[in-house]
Formats: C-alpha cells, structure tokens, sequence
C-alpha cells in the first residue's frame, strides 16, 4: 500500500482501502455487544453475514461498516420514524444495524458519533459532560426497502440531538507502522483468494488473534489499542495470520522509569514490545496531520 505519512483521515483513506482491496466487503447484519462503561476499549461480540462470530473493539465496527456505507448521496438521509429515550440502567450496551432498522441500547451520544463519523474517541473534542457519561436507546426505521445508512445515523443526531460540529487537521503525535529490522515474523494466509473471509477472530485492549488481516485492519486495530493514530507504511499488499498478546507483566525496560508506570503505560509498551517480537514490525512515533471533530452544540434529545 501506498504511504499515509502526513495524510491521516477519519479512518485513514476509505477510497485507497477500496482500492487496496475492492471486494472487501463485510455484510453488515448483526449486533455488537459490550460493556457500556468500557465503550472505547471493550470488546464487542459482532456476528457478521458471510463471517463467523467474531470478537471486535466498537470502532472497528464503525470501520467496517463505514467500507459498506455508499460514498455519496443524491439527497440527505433520513430514518422515517425514530424513537430515542434516556436509558439509566447498567445495561450491556447493544448496537444494531439490520436492513432497514437501527436498534441501540445504552449508547451515549458520543458512541453514536464516533460510529456514525467512523472516527476513533480521541478524534472527538469539545462538547458537555454528558456527551460520553448520559446514554441512550434508539429505534430508528428507515422506509423499507431503503437500508439504514451512516447518512441516516448523523441526520438522526443532527435533528434530535441538534448536533453541530465542524472538522479540524491538527499535527499530532502518531504511530507509523513498518517493517522491523529484524524482520517479519508473521505468517502469509494460505488462502488469498477470497476478499470476503478472514479478519480478526479475537480483538481488544490487548490482543489481536485472526487470519487472513491486510495491514490496513491490523493499524487500524493496533490504533484502537494505543489510543492515537497509525498509519500503515509497511508497504505489505496480502493478508497475513496475526497472533499479537502483549504481556504488560513481562515488559524490559531499557531505563528505568523516574515515575511507577501505570497499568495503562504497561500495557500501552508492551503494546509496542509485542508488535515488533510477535510480528516483525515496529512503532515508530511520527508528528503528521489528523482530522478531529470538534463539537460545537449538542442538546439532551427529548424524550418519546
């Protein structure tokens, strides 16, 4: 694949990921399941037509079903009916997006955004306080046989939420994914042939398991992990076998820290240690351009 260095977008570069790989196509029709507490870096349980159960992070969800929403719309989309309401439980939290019909429990406005923008939590500034902390359930029917959209998702927050917002590209510290020096150590996929099977099995705070992943995936995996931006520039076009398990336990430090290390600094190195001992590559911290969402104005929905 081409290079991103200094061109990072909301997921980066649907048009090349098309491109890359036209026929990558994963047929949304399932649920995503996860804690609501946890929504950026929980699992999710996701059931995919054409793919076997799968276990995927929320914005991996929102990459895969943004490949499948259409580049372009004559006219702004819209759900015919939708219904929103507070939810004050400590219930999972649910997303789905099946043919005509968009069913969420337990979703902040903020979760919404992120999957209907396709952008990651970090790329989400401004707003009250409430943005990530209040959730919601959503009903939302578009008129059949018209699929439900990304479109209809960000009018259904621009018409109940009165949502506003506006894009920036900021220089900001990111991670470019290459080539180690002392070489891949991930396997090819056998099965090359197929665009539609494949991809990650198991994917969460700290491990990715699955066969068959472009590099484009496994970034975008990784950047889900880390909490920043990174960029594919490891010039690998096929599919590879990935078994990446981080050991925050088993870190070696070449200095010693002059603060203790959090259990989120451990796990965000041994992130980094694993990446290049399980799969040949490496992190390199790079400065590059990256587009936020800034949040101008969001209202409580009222509820009915």
């Amino acid at each position: 694949m081409c290079s991103y260095v200094g061109q990072i977008g909301n997921l980066p570069t649907i048009t090349e990921q098309r491109e890359y790989d036209a026929k990558y196509q994963a047929q949304t029709g399932g649920r995503a399941i996860l804690p609501a507490a946890a929504f950026q870096a929980a699992s999710a349980t996701v059931n995919l037509t054409s793919m076997r159960m799968r276990t995927l992070t929320i914005p991996t969800i929102a990459a895969i079903l943004l490949l499948n929403s259409p580049l372009t719309h004559a006219q702004p989309a819209e759900f015919e009916v939708a219904s929103i309401k507070p939810n004050k439980s400590n219930e999972r939290m649910y997303y789905g997006m099946r043919n005509g019909t968009l069913t969420i429990r337990n979703m902040s406005a903020k979760g919404l955004i992120q999957v209907a923008y396709g952008k990651r939590d970090f790329q989400i500034t401004g707003g009250p306080d409430w943005l990530a902390s209040d959730t919601f359930d959503i009903e939302a029917k578009a008129e059949r046989p018209q699929k439900a959209t990304h479109d209809m998702e960000k009018s259904l927050l621009a018409t109940r939420f009165h949502l506003q917002l506006h894009r920036e590209r900021k220089e900001t510290s990111v991670y470019s994914l290459v080539l180690a020096k002392s070489g891949l150590k991930m396997k090819l996929s056998a099965d090359q042939s197929d665009p539609e099977k494949g991809g990650p099995k198991e994917s969460g705070p700290n491990r990715v398991v699955g066969e068959r992943i472009p590099m484009y995936v496994l970034a975008n995996l990784l950047s889900n992990m880390l909490g920043r931006p990174v960029v594919n520039n490891t010039g690998l076009t096929g599919k590879y076998d990935v078994n990446l398990q981080p050991a925050p336990g088993a870190i070696q430090l070449q200095t010693e820290p002059t603060d203790p290390l959090t259990q989120a600094d451990e796990l965000h190195l041994a992130i980094i240690e694993a990446v290049e001992k399980q799969l040949g590559l490496k992190l390199e911290s790079i400065k590059a351009k990256d587009e936020v969402l800034v949040i101008d104005h969001i209202d409580h929905p009222s509820a009915n």
